[in-house]
């Protein structure tokens, strides 16, 4: 395991010690809050929670991102579901190509990326309950689990998705049925660790009208589409 890996294992550790008690559980709250607020993701979500349809974040690992969108939507839009879909055990191998190599990659760790997440369902789970928050852990590759969304309308689509493939199958299951005026956001957008997911977002707009824009309100930034 690597070293970054165990310090992020420790620091859920540590998480779920806060969450024991009442007073850890409020300063937890109050964590996320502030820490969300650094982030243009957490601007552009806010900016569609008035519109009609849920929330989706693809690609979710340990839960960091979607623990920072579910705070606000519990405060501003607690009406609204936020369904969490990864399969949470890594990437289907097969689908890792040469296109998301960044450099000094290799194909066979990429491949092995991201395992260590079987408990973060559980976690999630856990988190939604103490914090009353409409969530919905959705478990599977993409391909098998985004189809059941045929129907259902999206006001904010959260993609971390990392690879080529899985940027293509998300846009083209999910952009149809996102609301005018909502905003999908690209987290591994131009990041040179994942050139296949910049490509495979390209691709797809080529022939829209919509622009890729960066929005750098908040002080992380973030690559998004607003429909």
């Amino acid at each position: 395991m690597k070293r970054y890996e165990k310090r992020r294992l420790q620091a859920d550790a540590e998480v779920d010690e806060l969450l024991k008690t009442d007073q850890g559980r409020t300063a937890y709250w109050e964590q996320i809050r502030v820490r969300g607020q650094s982030e243009s993701m957490i601007g552009l979500l806010e900016s569609t929670l008035h519109l009609p349809g849920d929330v989706i974040e693809c690609g979710v690992y340990r839960g960091k991102s979607l623990q920072w969108i579910a705070r606000v939507m519990a405060d501003r839009a607690p009406e609204k579901t936020v369904f969490a879909c990864d399969s949470y055990e890594g990437f289907p191998e097969e689908d890792v190509g040469r296109v998301d190599l960044g450099p000094l990659r290799f194909l066979a760790r990429v491949r092995k990326k991201f395992r260590l997440a079987t408990d973060t369902p559980a976690r999630l789970e856990r988190f939604f309950w103490l914090f009353g928050v409409r969530g919905e852990i959705v478990k599977g590759y993409f391909s098998d689990t985004l189809p059941r969304f045929a129907e259902t309308r999206f006001c904010f689509v959260h993609l971390d998705c990392d690879l080529y493939s899985s940027y293509k199958e998300c846009l083209e299951l999910l952009y149809e049925n996102l609301t005018p005026g909502g905003v999908v956001v690209f987290d591994d957008y131009r990041a040179p660790k994942w050139p296949g997911a910049e490509l495979a977002v390209d691709e797809f707009f080529a022939s829209r009208p919509e622009s890729i824009e960066l929005s750098s309100h908040r002080a992380v930034p973030a690559w998004y589409v607003r429909k």
